[in-house]
């Protein structure tokens, strides 16, 4: 995972750079007109997947590392694809960028505190992090990028408006350079551990996917927003899982789990476009 230390931060530095980019003051104030889409989104986000994730952990026989990778998996932020596979579903653009943008602005809060309650209340193993620091380290590596993204946009807008579709390739390419490299480093390590946690994760897939459709599907009539607020569940940004992982573990047995869930999250958002396609 020494790669990972490296070029992650700097990586993820401007991956969410260029998520801020995507969003304007316009576009976040649109969606804010329709609040009970937005909370809904961010409920599912920040409150639901955690809830999910806790019990699959708590209803699996997992060792501590596994327990770790998924439960850090779940609140992250979700994976800069989402605003293309949104997209490519004809769902809610605006919304899915509102979304990612406002996750990862409160991810220096959301992440730190996550991880505290879940080292003092759930986990077996003790893992020192002190909350302080730990959130000024997520707030000028996640945080503070998005904010420069919206800040640059709204201070240069022709400039960012030509070169945004450049910028956005340029991140999701860096995501996956992320991703790929960590996980090609550890390819032996993932095919070994794979029968031990592969079920596993399909498991948190399919949970996350089925409460999502449903909570959706009773609160929320628009079925953009549905599509929407669904792929945001589904895509967590496995490059930021990696780092922030890094920064408490060297081991690269407590990332098993977020690497297979990045490669197995693409196999299910294919399924789910392709099926919309066909009924299509």
């Amino acid at each position: 995972m020494e790669f990972v230390k490296l070029v992650g931060p700097a990586g993820v530095f401007f991956i969410m750079f260029a998520l801020g980019l995507n969003l304007s003051i316009k576009k976040f104030l649109k969606v804010l007109k329709n609040y009970k889409t937005l909370l809904t989104g961010l409920i599912c986000q920040i409150i639901i997947l955690p809830i999910v994730g806790l019990i699959v952990i708590s209803l699996i026989e997992l060792t501590p590392e596994f327990q770790f990778g998924i439960f850090l998996l779940v609140i992250m932020p979700s994976a800069a694809m989402s605003n293309y596979a949104t997209k490519l579903v004809d769902a809610n653009v605006t919304l899915s960028i509102t979304l990612t943008s406002t996750c990862a602005l409160l991810s220096f809060i959301t992440v730190p505190l996550y991880l505290n309650l879940f080292s003092k209340f759930v986990y077996t193993n003790i893992f020192e992090l002190n909350l302080f620091i730990f959130s000024i380290k997520t707030f000028l590596f996640i945080t503070i990028p998005v904010f420069l993204g919206i800040f640059f946009r709204q201070k240069f807008p022709k400039f960012f408006e030509k070169r945004i579709f450049i910028l956005d390739k340029f991140a999701f390419g860096i995501f996956l350079l992320i991703v790929f490299i960590a996980i090609l480093i550890e390819r032996n390590n993932l095919l070994n551990y794979f029968d031990d946690i592969g079920v596993v994760v399909i498991i948190l897939i399919s949970s996350i996917f089925i409460i999502v459709f449903i909570i959706t599907k009773i609160f929320i009539n628009d079925l953009g927003s549905r599509r929407a607020i669904l792929i945001e569940g589904l895509l967590q940004n496995g490059a930021m899982g990696f780092v922030v992982g890094s920064l408490i573990y060297s081991e690269v047995v407590y990332l098993i789990p977020i690497a297979i869930y990045s490669l197995l999250q693409y196999c299910a958002l294919m399924f789910y476009i392709g099926n919309i396609k066909i009924k299509n």
